[in-house]
Protein backbone atom coordinates (compact mmCIF):
# COMPACT_ATOMS: atom_id res chain seq x y z
CA UNK A 1 0.00 0.00 0.00
CA UNK A 2 2.76 2.44 0.94
CA UNK A 3 4.85 1.71 -2.16
CA UNK A 4 1.83 2.17 -4.39
CA UNK A 5 1.05 5.50 -2.74
CA UNK A 6 4.62 6.72 -3.23
CA UNK A 7 4.44 5.77 -6.91
CA UNK A 8 1.17 7.59 -7.45
CA UNK A 9 2.24 10.68 -5.45
CA UNK A 10 5.98 11.27 -5.90
CA UNK A 11 7.37 13.62 -3.28
CA UNK A 12 4.94 12.54 -0.58
CA UNK A 13 6.26 12.87 2.99
CA UNK A 14 6.38 10.24 5.71
CA UNK A 15 3.71 12.07 7.70
CA UNK A 16 1.41 12.22 4.68
CA UNK A 17 1.96 8.52 4.04
CA UNK A 18 1.05 7.64 7.59
CA UNK A 19 -2.12 9.71 7.45
CA UNK A 20 -3.29 8.43 4.06
CA UNK A 21 -2.51 4.77 4.75
CA UNK A 22 -3.87 4.77 8.29
CA UNK A 23 -0.55 3.93 9.96
CA UNK A 24 1.18 5.54 12.89
CA UNK A 25 4.11 7.75 11.92
CA UNK A 26 6.42 5.32 13.68
CA UNK A 27 5.14 2.39 11.59
CA UNK A 28 5.32 4.39 8.37
CA UNK A 29 8.87 5.50 9.18
CA UNK A 30 9.95 1.90 9.79
CA UNK A 31 8.48 0.69 6.48
CA UNK A 32 10.01 3.62 4.60
CA UNK A 33 13.41 2.87 6.17
CA UNK A 34 13.18 -0.73 4.93
CA UNK A 35 12.26 0.39 1.41
CA UNK A 36 15.13 2.87 1.39
CA UNK A 37 17.56 0.20 2.57
CA UNK A 38 16.35 -2.13 -0.21
CA UNK A 39 17.01 0.64 -2.79
CA UNK A 40 13.36 0.54 -3.90
CA UNK A 41 12.64 4.19 -3.05
CA UNK A 42 14.74 7.30 -2.48
CA UNK A 43 14.39 10.61 -0.74
CA UNK A 44 13.70 13.78 -2.69
CA UNK A 45 12.55 17.33 -2.20
CA UNK A 46 8.89 17.49 -1.30
CA UNK A 47 6.67 16.62 -4.27
CA UNK A 48 9.79 16.04 -6.33
CA UNK A 49 10.45 19.76 -6.82
CA UNK A 50 13.68 21.65 -6.40
CA UNK A 51 14.19 22.86 -2.87
CA UNK A 52 13.40 26.50 -2.15
CA UNK A 53 15.43 28.58 0.27
CA UNK A 54 13.59 28.90 3.55
CA UNK A 55 14.22 28.90 7.25
CA UNK A 56 14.19 25.58 9.04
CA UNK A 57 14.68 22.01 7.97
CA UNK A 58 13.45 21.37 4.39
CA UNK A 59 10.60 18.94 3.96
CA UNK A 60 11.85 15.58 2.69
CA UNK A 61 9.70 13.71 0.21
CA UNK A 62 9.86 10.17 -1.14
CA UNK A 63 9.76 8.81 -4.65
CA UNK A 64 10.24 5.55 -6.49
CA UNK A 65 13.82 4.81 -7.44
CA UNK A 66 13.50 4.21 -11.17
CA UNK A 67 16.42 1.80 -11.39
CA UNK A 68 15.51 0.09 -8.13
CA UNK A 69 13.22 -2.46 -9.71
CA UNK A 70 12.18 -3.50 -13.22
CA UNK A 71 9.42 -5.50 -14.88
CA UNK A 72 9.39 -7.39 -18.17
CA UNK A 73 6.57 -8.19 -20.54
CA UNK A 74 5.44 -10.42 -23.40
CA UNK A 75 2.79 -9.17 -25.81
CA UNK A 76 1.31 -12.07 -27.79
CA UNK A 77 -0.20 -10.53 -30.90
CA UNK A 78 -0.53 -10.95 -34.63
CA UNK A 79 0.08 -7.20 -34.94
CA UNK A 80 3.34 -6.59 -33.16
CA UNK A 81 4.58 -9.46 -31.03
CA UNK A 82 7.09 -7.92 -28.66
CA UNK A 83 9.07 -8.45 -25.50
CA UNK A 84 9.79 -5.44 -23.32
CA UNK A 85 11.36 -4.08 -20.14
CA UNK A 86 10.17 -1.11 -18.07
CA UNK A 87 11.62 0.58 -15.01
CA UNK A 88 9.88 0.97 -11.66
CA UNK A 89 8.23 4.20 -12.79
CA UNK A 90 6.67 2.53 -15.82
CA UNK A 91 9.00 3.92 -18.48
CA UNK A 92 9.93 1.62 -21.34
CA UNK A 93 13.65 0.78 -21.16
CA UNK A 94 13.99 -1.74 -23.97
CA UNK A 95 11.86 -3.73 -26.37
CA UNK A 96 12.26 -6.09 -29.27
CA UNK A 97 9.73 -6.80 -32.01
CA UNK A 98 9.52 -10.47 -32.94
CA UNK A 99 8.99 -11.73 -36.46
CA UNK A 100 7.61 -15.02 -37.78
CA UNK A 101 6.08 -16.13 -34.49
CA UNK A 102 4.18 -19.40 -34.84
CA UNK A 103 0.99 -19.35 -32.77
CA UNK A 104 -0.18 -22.86 -33.69
CA UNK A 105 1.16 -24.43 -30.50
CA UNK A 106 0.83 -22.93 -27.01
CA UNK A 107 4.02 -24.63 -25.83
CA UNK A 108 6.15 -23.64 -28.81
CA UNK A 109 4.88 -20.06 -28.76
CA UNK A 110 5.64 -19.71 -25.03
CA UNK A 111 9.17 -21.04 -25.47
CA UNK A 112 9.80 -18.70 -28.40
CA UNK A 113 8.66 -15.63 -26.47
CA UNK A 114 10.54 -16.65 -23.32
CA UNK A 115 13.83 -17.14 -25.14
CA UNK A 116 13.41 -13.79 -26.89
CA UNK A 117 12.73 -12.12 -23.54
CA UNK A 118 15.77 -13.78 -21.98
CA UNK A 119 17.93 -12.43 -24.83
CA UNK A 120 16.49 -8.94 -24.37
CA UNK A 121 17.27 -8.98 -20.64
CA UNK A 122 20.86 -9.98 -21.34
CA UNK A 123 21.37 -7.39 -24.09
CA UNK A 124 19.76 -4.60 -22.03
CA UNK A 125 22.18 -5.04 -19.14
CA UNK A 126 19.32 -4.98 -16.60
CA UNK A 127 20.13 -7.01 -13.50
CA UNK A 128 17.72 -9.95 -13.54
CA UNK A 129 17.78 -9.97 -9.73
CA UNK A 130 15.98 -6.61 -9.81
CA UNK A 131 13.12 -7.83 -12.04
CA UNK A 132 9.84 -8.34 -10.19
CA UNK A 133 8.35 -10.65 -12.80
CA UNK A 134 6.89 -11.20 -16.26
CA UNK A 135 3.60 -9.83 -17.55
CA UNK A 136 1.84 -11.59 -20.44
CA UNK A 137 -0.91 -9.81 -22.38
CA UNK A 138 -2.90 -11.55 -25.11
CA UNK A 139 -6.33 -11.88 -26.67
CA UNK A 140 -7.76 -14.67 -24.54
CA UNK A 141 -9.96 -15.46 -21.57
CA UNK A 142 -7.51 -15.94 -18.71
CA UNK A 143 -7.55 -17.08 -15.11
CA UNK A 144 -4.69 -15.04 -13.61
CA UNK A 145 -5.04 -16.60 -10.17
CA UNK A 146 -4.25 -20.00 -11.73
CA UNK A 147 -1.93 -18.72 -14.42
CA UNK A 148 -4.11 -20.24 -17.14
CA UNK A 149 -5.30 -19.41 -20.60
CA UNK A 150 -8.91 -20.58 -20.38
CA UNK A 151 -9.65 -20.18 -24.07
CA UNK A 152 -8.85 -17.94 -27.04
CA UNK A 153 -11.28 -17.57 -29.92
CA UNK A 154 -8.71 -15.35 -31.59
CA UNK A 155 -5.81 -17.82 -31.54
CA UNK A 156 -7.97 -20.93 -31.59
CA UNK A 157 -6.53 -22.17 -28.28
CA UNK A 158 -8.35 -24.27 -25.70
CA UNK A 159 -7.59 -24.34 -21.96
CA UNK A 160 -3.82 -24.68 -21.60
CA UNK A 161 -3.91 -25.76 -17.92
CA UNK A 162 -1.20 -23.20 -17.19
CA UNK A 163 1.26 -24.52 -19.76
CA UNK A 164 2.10 -21.13 -21.30
CA UNK A 165 3.13 -19.66 -17.95
CA UNK A 166 5.02 -22.79 -16.90
CA UNK A 167 7.09 -22.76 -20.09
CA UNK A 168 8.05 -19.11 -19.46
CA UNK A 169 8.95 -19.75 -15.81
CA UNK A 170 11.19 -22.67 -16.78
CA UNK A 171 13.25 -20.34 -18.97
CA UNK A 172 13.04 -16.99 -17.16
CA UNK A 173 12.74 -18.22 -13.55
CA UNK A 174 10.51 -15.32 -12.48
CA UNK A 175 6.87 -15.01 -11.41
CA UNK A 176 4.45 -14.70 -14.33
CA UNK A 177 1.19 -12.73 -14.45
CA UNK A 178 -1.06 -13.45 -17.43
CA UNK A 179 -4.02 -11.29 -18.47
CA UNK A 180 -6.43 -10.57 -21.28
CA UNK A 181 -5.10 -7.70 -23.43
CA UNK A 182 -8.10 -5.44 -22.69
CA UNK A 183 -7.69 -5.95 -18.94
CA UNK A 184 -3.92 -5.46 -19.16
CA UNK A 185 -4.43 -2.17 -20.99
CA UNK A 186 -7.07 -1.08 -18.45
CA UNK A 187 -4.65 -1.77 -15.58
CA UNK A 188 -1.86 0.12 -17.36
CA UNK A 189 -4.07 3.12 -18.15
CA UNK A 190 -5.35 3.15 -14.55
CA UNK A 191 -1.92 3.32 -12.97
CA UNK A 192 0.22 5.03 -15.61
CA UNK A 193 -1.98 6.47 -18.36
CA UNK A 194 -5.14 8.31 -19.34
CA UNK A 195 -7.24 6.88 -16.48
CA UNK A 196 -4.70 7.51 -13.73
CA UNK A 197 -6.57 8.12 -10.45
CA UNK A 198 -9.95 7.41 -12.14
CA UNK A 199 -11.93 4.96 -9.99
CA UNK A 200 -14.57 3.94 -12.53
CA UNK A 201 -13.91 3.62 -16.24
CA UNK A 202 -14.19 1.23 -19.17
CA UNK A 203 -11.45 0.58 -21.70
CA UNK A 204 -12.48 -0.50 -25.20
CA UNK A 205 -9.78 -2.29 -27.19
CA UNK A 206 -10.47 -2.34 -30.93
CA UNK A 207 -8.31 -4.06 -33.52
CA UNK A 208 -9.35 -7.12 -35.55
CA UNK A 209 -12.08 -7.69 -32.94
CA UNK A 210 -13.51 -5.68 -30.02
CA UNK A 211 -13.00 -6.29 -26.28
CA UNK A 212 -13.41 -4.34 -23.07
CA UNK A 213 -11.79 -4.00 -19.66
CA UNK A 214 -14.10 -2.71 -16.91
CA UNK A 215 -12.78 -0.98 -13.78
CA UNK A 216 -15.01 -0.19 -10.81
CA UNK A 217 -13.64 1.26 -7.60
CA UNK A 218 -10.07 0.91 -8.93
CA UNK A 219 -10.64 -2.84 -9.42
CA UNK A 220 -11.16 -4.93 -12.53
CA UNK A 221 -14.62 -6.41 -12.95
CA UNK A 222 -13.97 -10.01 -13.99
CA UNK A 223 -17.43 -11.52 -13.85
CA UNK A 224 -18.24 -15.17 -13.31
CA UNK A 225 -15.37 -17.50 -14.31
CA UNK A 226 -13.28 -14.46 -15.35
CA UNK A 227 -15.47 -13.86 -18.41
CA UNK A 228 -16.35 -10.17 -18.80
CA UNK A 229 -15.90 -7.41 -21.32
CA UNK A 230 -17.06 -9.47 -24.32
CA UNK A 231 -18.24 -6.34 -26.07
CA UNK A 232 -17.56 -7.80 -29.50
CA UNK A 233 -20.59 -10.07 -29.08
CA UNK A 234 -23.04 -7.20 -28.49
CA UNK A 235 -25.72 -7.31 -31.17
CA UNK A 236 -25.36 -4.95 -34.13
CA UNK A 237 -26.35 -4.77 -37.79
CA UNK A 238 -26.33 -8.13 -39.55
CA UNK A 239 -23.43 -8.74 -41.90
CA UNK A 240 -22.61 -11.46 -44.45
CA UNK A 241 -19.67 -12.42 -42.23
CA UNK A 242 -19.71 -15.07 -39.50
CA UNK A 243 -18.33 -14.35 -36.04
CA UNK A 244 -16.34 -16.88 -34.00
CA UNK A 245 -19.56 -17.49 -32.03
CA UNK A 246 -21.43 -18.44 -35.21
CA UNK A 247 -23.62 -15.34 -35.44
CA UNK A 248 -23.77 -12.70 -38.18
CA UNK A 249 -24.87 -9.73 -36.09
CA UNK A 250 -22.00 -9.27 -33.62
CA UNK A 251 -20.22 -5.97 -33.10
CA UNK A 252 -17.01 -7.81 -34.03
CA UNK A 253 -18.24 -7.83 -37.63
CA UNK A 254 -19.40 -4.22 -37.96
CA UNK A 255 -17.20 -2.11 -35.64
CA UNK A 256 -13.80 -3.80 -35.93
CA UNK A 257 -11.05 -4.61 -38.38
CA UNK A 258 -12.49 -7.88 -39.66
CA UNK A 259 -15.56 -6.05 -40.99
CA UNK A 260 -13.51 -3.20 -42.48
CA UNK A 261 -11.34 -5.64 -44.43
CA UNK A 262 -14.44 -7.39 -45.74
CA UNK A 263 -15.95 -4.12 -46.98
CA UNK A 264 -12.65 -3.26 -48.64
CA UNK A 265 -12.90 -6.51 -50.59
CA UNK A 266 -9.75 -7.95 -49.05
CA UNK A 267 -11.32 -11.16 -47.73
CA UNK A 268 -12.07 -14.23 -49.83
CA UNK A 269 -13.91 -15.90 -46.94
CA UNK A 270 -16.81 -15.12 -44.60
CA UNK A 271 -15.78 -16.95 -41.43
CA UNK A 272 -12.92 -15.77 -39.20
CA UNK A 273 -9.88 -17.96 -39.88
CA UNK A 274 -7.23 -18.30 -37.13
CA UNK A 275 -4.64 -19.28 -39.74
CA UNK A 276 -4.90 -15.78 -41.26
CA UNK A 277 -4.17 -13.70 -38.14
CA UNK A 278 -1.07 -12.08 -39.59
CA UNK A 279 -2.89 -11.29 -42.83
CA UNK A 280 -5.71 -9.58 -40.92
CA UNK A 281 -3.26 -7.56 -38.83
CA UNK A 282 -1.02 -6.47 -41.71
CA UNK A 283 -4.01 -5.61 -43.89
CA UNK A 284 -5.69 -3.52 -41.20
CA UNK A 285 -2.50 -1.61 -40.40
CA UNK A 286 -2.12 -0.85 -44.12
CA UNK A 287 -5.77 0.25 -44.33
CA UNK A 288 -5.26 2.70 -41.47
CA UNK A 289 -2.51 4.35 -43.51
CA UNK A 290 -4.71 4.46 -46.64
CA UNK A 291 -6.68 7.69 -46.98
CA UNK A 292 -9.20 5.98 -49.26
CA UNK A 293 -10.21 3.71 -46.37
CA UNK A 294 -10.95 6.59 -43.98
CA UNK A 295 -14.71 6.53 -44.66
CA UNK A 296 -14.93 2.80 -43.88
CA UNK A 297 -12.93 3.32 -40.69
CA UNK A 298 -15.32 6.12 -39.69
CA UNK A 299 -18.36 3.96 -40.44
CA UNK A 300 -16.97 1.25 -38.18
CA UNK A 301 -16.52 3.82 -35.43
CA UNK A 302 -20.14 4.91 -35.80
CA UNK A 303 -21.20 1.29 -35.27
CA UNK A 304 -19.43 1.23 -31.90
CA UNK A 305 -21.17 4.33 -30.56
CA UNK A 306 -24.51 2.65 -29.60
CA UNK A 307 -22.64 0.11 -27.48
CA UNK A 308 -20.80 2.90 -25.66
CA UNK A 309 -24.10 4.65 -25.00
CA UNK A 310 -25.35 1.42 -23.40
CA UNK A 311 -22.20 1.13 -21.28
CA UNK A 312 -22.57 4.74 -20.21
CA UNK A 313 -26.14 4.21 -19.04
CA UNK A 314 -25.51 0.82 -17.46
CA UNK A 315 -22.22 1.38 -15.64
CA UNK A 316 -22.05 5.18 -15.41
CA UNK A 317 -18.25 5.26 -15.79
CA UNK A 318 -16.37 8.51 -15.38
CA UNK A 319 -14.42 7.77 -18.53
CA UNK A 320 -14.35 5.46 -21.55
CA UNK A 321 -10.91 4.91 -23.07
CA UNK A 322 -10.61 3.89 -26.72
CA UNK A 323 -7.49 1.81 -27.24
CA UNK A 324 -5.93 -0.51 -29.79
CA UNK A 325 -4.61 0.03 -33.32
CA UNK A 326 -8.12 0.78 -34.60
CA UNK A 327 -9.72 2.21 -31.45
CA UNK A 328 -7.11 4.95 -31.01
CA UNK A 329 -7.05 5.80 -34.71
CA UNK A 330 -8.01 9.46 -35.17
CA UNK A 331 -10.71 8.81 -37.82
CA UNK A 332 -12.28 6.01 -35.82
CA UNK A 333 -12.18 7.97 -32.56
CA UNK A 334 -13.61 11.12 -34.17
CA UNK A 335 -16.48 9.13 -35.67
CA UNK A 336 -17.35 7.49 -32.34
CA UNK A 337 -17.32 10.87 -30.61
CA UNK A 338 -19.40 12.59 -33.30
CA UNK A 339 -21.98 9.78 -33.43
CA UNK A 340 -22.38 9.83 -29.65
CA UNK A 341 -23.02 13.58 -29.75
CA UNK A 342 -25.36 13.67 -32.74
CA UNK A 343 -27.37 10.48 -32.24
CA UNK A 344 -27.28 9.98 -28.47
CA UNK A 345 -27.00 13.56 -27.16
CA UNK A 346 -23.80 12.65 -25.37
CA UNK A 347 -22.45 15.43 -23.18
CA UNK A 348 -19.14 14.79 -21.39
CA UNK A 349 -20.10 17.29 -18.68
CA UNK A 350 -23.03 15.13 -17.56
CA UNK A 351 -21.87 11.71 -18.77
CA UNK A 352 -18.59 9.92 -19.37
CA UNK A 353 -15.52 11.48 -20.97
CA UNK A 354 -14.35 9.75 -24.13
CA UNK A 355 -10.54 9.71 -24.48
CA UNK A 356 -7.92 7.96 -26.55
CA UNK A 357 -5.63 5.53 -24.78
CA UNK A 358 -2.03 6.51 -24.11
CA UNK A 359 -0.57 3.05 -23.40
CA UNK A 360 0.38 0.70 -26.24
CA UNK A 361 -0.13 -3.05 -26.11
CA UNK A 362 3.66 -3.40 -26.10
CA UNK A 363 3.94 -1.40 -22.88
CA UNK A 364 0.88 -2.99 -21.26
CA UNK A 365 2.47 -6.38 -20.63
CA UNK A 366 5.43 -5.09 -18.60
CA UNK A 367 3.21 -2.56 -16.81
CA UNK A 368 0.89 -5.43 -15.88
CA UNK A 369 3.80 -7.15 -14.11
CA UNK A 370 4.78 -3.92 -12.40
CA UNK A 371 1.24 -3.33 -11.13
CA UNK A 372 0.60 -6.91 -10.03
CA UNK A 373 4.00 -7.91 -8.66
CA UNK A 374 5.46 -4.62 -7.42
CA UNK A 375 2.67 -2.20 -6.46
CA UNK A 376 0.68 -4.78 -4.53
CA UNK A 377 1.03 -7.00 -1.49
CA UNK A 378 2.68 -9.58 -3.76
CA UNK A 379 6.00 -7.71 -3.82
CA UNK A 380 8.73 -10.10 -2.72
CA UNK A 381 10.43 -7.55 -0.49
CA UNK A 382 12.77 -10.08 1.15
CA UNK A 383 14.25 -11.03 -2.23
CA UNK A 384 15.11 -7.44 -3.13
CA UNK A 385 16.34 -6.64 0.38
CA UNK A 386 18.83 -9.52 0.05
CA UNK A 387 19.96 -8.21 -3.34
CA UNK A 388 20.55 -4.74 -1.84
CA UNK A 389 22.42 -6.23 1.10
CA UNK A 390 24.67 -8.28 -1.18
CA UNK A 391 25.30 -5.21 -3.33
CA UNK A 392 26.38 -3.21 -0.30
CA UNK A 393 28.62 -6.05 0.81
CA UNK A 394 30.33 -6.07 -2.58
CA UNK A 395 30.75 -2.30 -2.43
CA UNK A 396 32.17 -2.07 1.08
CA UNK A 397 33.64 -5.51 1.61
Amino acid sequence: MILSRIQSEPGISRAELARMCGFSEMAATRIVRELLTANIIEESNAKGKAAKKHIGRPKTGLRIRKDGLFAVGITVSAYHSEVSICDADGRLCASDRLENVSLDSVSEAAQFYAKALRDLIVSSGVNVDLIVGVGVALSAITAPERGEIVASEYFGWANDQGQFCREIQQIIHLPVEIENISNALAIAEMRFGAARDVADFTLIHVATFVGAGIVSGHRLVRGDTNVSGRLGHFRSDERPLICTCGRRDCLNLSAAGFGILSRMGQLDHLTFDTSKLTFYADSLLAALEDETAADLVAEAGAQLAPALDCIGNLLRPTMIVLSGYLGANKDYYRSVKTTLATQFDHNPKTSFRLVRGTISSVEAAALLALHSLCYSDRLDYDRFARVAEQSQGETYG
